[in-house]
């Protein structure tokens, strides 16, 4: 049973049995729907459908510019294809997502061709724009992998590898960071910012970030798709220079050999590494000695005491002499979380 199909049932389903082609024909008011129907249809049935009918129309806008573009696909053997110049993807040990990759390209086949140009260097060959995924699904399985030739320039291929990621949104935060920071080896920060579809100011966050973590350190935790930029930069705020104190790195060594660590997710083994180096901080802190008390500091006119220590920063308000003051600030709090977090969503997008 082909994809087409099984849609077609699906949407079938959601409707109650009332196939939607026909409401879409029909001149007068739609069938009504029984009460029973009006239950089946769920708010997240419409909204995944919504979601689906939005992924297809994009794919499907794609395809459209590229046949009025003149491009055909065309049936590449996988041996004669080298992924991009610059890697945007790390590749990990079991994929769950590539796995159902492979699986539905065997079973339907590969709907969506993949983009490559002439290798700039090598006869015969052809070098991926994007689409790495879906040439290593058909290459484990055997089989020839559906592309589109196109003519690329450098800036042209490594945009359009980025956009087409930026669109399907399935490249995680750490990823998008250091294929930034890859591209910023070579390519203007213009170039960096129309390839990962941000702008100036969160390209220029994300190559401070990368300035402190080393690479080869990042591809050992693994793409990590939980982990958004809050917590990538507390841990490289561990970091001197690229490189992790003794203390710290001790605990980060014994953590990264473990057989744990191996078996582990890349969520899991940012989650251990940052853990190690929370807990480096505070034995060394305690050895030393150098555990400071909080520097304390009033806002306003000695309304708000402002506790600053080392690990924790804490505001106390006297409720009985600024009763009004104290009530303001409970009632704004809930509000100030909200601005945060929204803050740094669209900073993680």
């Amino acid at each position: 049973m082909n994809k087409a199909t099984d849609r077609s049932k699906k949407m079938r389903a959601m409707f109650g049995g009332v196939d939607p082609a026909e409401l879409a024909k029909s001149p007068g008011p739609a069938p009504s729907m029984t009460a029973t129907t009006k239950q089946r249809v769920s708010p997240g049935a419409i909204k995944s459908m919504r979601n689906t009918f939005s992924n297809v129309e994009k794919e499907n806008e794609k395809l459209r510019q590229m046949i009025e573009d003149g491009s055909v696909a065309h049936e590449l053997n996988t041996e004669d294809l080298d992924p991009s110049f610059v890697s945007d993807r790390m590749v990990v040990a079991n994929d769950e997502d590539f796995e159902k990759l492979k699986a539905s390209i065997s079973a339907s086949g590969q709907q969506v061709p993949i983009l490559v140009r002439p290798h700039p260097d090598l006869p015969d060959r052809y070098q991926i724009a994007f689409g790495h995924r879906r040439w290593r699904a058909c290459k484990d399985l055997g089989i020839s992998v559906r592309g589109i030739i196109k003519e690329l320039s450098d800036e042209a291929l490594l945009i359009a590898q980025g956009q087409e990621n930026h669109e399907r949104k399935n490249l995680s935060f750490i990823e998008t960071a250091l294929f930034a920071s890859r591209l910023a080896k070579t390519f203007p920060q213009t170039v960096i910012s129309k390839a990962i579809g941000k702008d100036a100011t969160t390209v220029s966050k994300l190559l401070k970030l990368m300035n402190a973590l080393p690479e080869e350190f990042v591809r050992e935790i693994g793409p990590a798709p939980k982990i958004g930029r809050p917590r990538w930069e507390e841990l490289a705020g561990h970091f001197n220079h690229g490189q992790l104190p003794d203390p710290f790195k001790a605990r980060v060594d014994a953590v990264m050999i473990s057989a744990d660590f191996e078996l582990s997710a890349s969520d899991e083994r940012f989650s251990a590494i940052l853990s190690a180096c929370k807990s480096a901080e505070t034995t060394a802190a305690v050895t030393t000695g150098s555990i400071a008390t909080a520097a304390k500091s009033w806002i306003g006119d000695k309304q708000i005491l402002m506790k600053d220590g080392p690990n924790a920063l804490s505001f106390q308000v006297d409720a009985k002499k600024q009763p009004e003051l104290a009530a303001f600030l409970k009632r704004r709090l809930p509000d100030l979380m909200d601005e945060f977090e929204e803050e740094i969503l669209k900073e993680d997008a």
